[in-house]
């Protein structure tokens, strides 16, 4: 199977990182399956239909196993070539524009963030292990956080618990399918421009702007250009790793 011919399937995918995410991997040649808990994502795939690209978009909640393990069905026609699984979708509650502490927090708002970033990102990536494993050849990437880097102000601790667990998964994971050609890495962004970090309000993102090195959020297509690296042929011996893209605001 050529690079081109490939499957991509990318959670989250309505707006923001996702969207630039299968956006740039269409451009690449991939058919992108985009799921997303908003009905908006099947009018994003529209979009990248009418541009001459192959997508797909679902409207699906992936902390709902039945529906996740549905995927193969539902997507029968590309399912065969699935061969790269970008775990992007996520949430981190707000309110009036600032996080819970942890002795605030519901344990219903808890459960919720880990039902979706954490079991969600399982339930997916297992849901499609079967298909690459088949193929001898597959690229899972996690799309996590500089808060499962180091501390950071703004997000809450169940996201950034999530985002741990997600690198932790990855690791694990990367050790268990290298067997079958099958690469795992971590995506960790800082500060993207996306309505999540709109949702912190200008105010927050200026003043953390100004501790960057490079003085700016990022760009969703920066994050999706590390994405399509790690999705390629030349990121092969690449496995287990996280890489940053956050401007120089945490280095390791």
């Amino acid at each position: 199977m050529t690079a081109a011919g490939r499957t991509a399937l990318i959670t989250g995918a309505a707006r923001g990182i996702g969207l630039a995410i299968a956006t740039r991997l269409a451009l690449d040649g991939h058919p992108v399956i985009m799921l997303d808990a908003s009905q908006d994502v099947v009018d994003a795939a529209a979009g990248l239909t009418e541009r001459g690209l192959q997508a797909k978009g679902l409207r699906l909640d992936i902390s709902d196993e039945n529906a996740v393990r549905s995927l193969p069905q539902a997507c029968r026609d590309w399912w065969p070539q699935l061969a790269i699984v970008v775990n992007n979708a996520g949430i981190s509650p707000k309110h009036q524009g600032r996080k819970r502490d942890v002795l605030d927090m519901p344990i219903e708002e808890w459960r919720r963030v880990l039902d979706v970033n954490l079991t969600g990102t399982f339930l997916v990536t297992q849901t499609c292990l079967p298909t690459l494993v088949a193929a001898g050849w597959g690229r899972i990437i996690m799309i996590t956080s500089q808060a499962a880097r180091t501390r950071t102000p703004v997000p809450g601790a169940h996201y950034s618990a999530t985002k741990s667990g997600m690198t932790g998964l990855a690791r694990v994971l990367a050790g268990e399918v290298a067997q079958h050609g099958i690469t795992v890495n971590c995506v960790a962004p800082g500060r993207i421009q996306s309505a999540m970090t709109a949702e912190a309000g200008n105010d927050v993102n200026a003043k953390h702007s100004a501790t960057v090195p490079l003085a700016r959020l990022g760009l969703p297509e920066e994050v999706a250009a590390t994405v399509a690296f790690l999705a390629s042929e030349g990121a092969g011996y690449t496995t287990g790793a996280t890489i940053d893209v956050n401007g120089g605001s945490f280095m390791l």
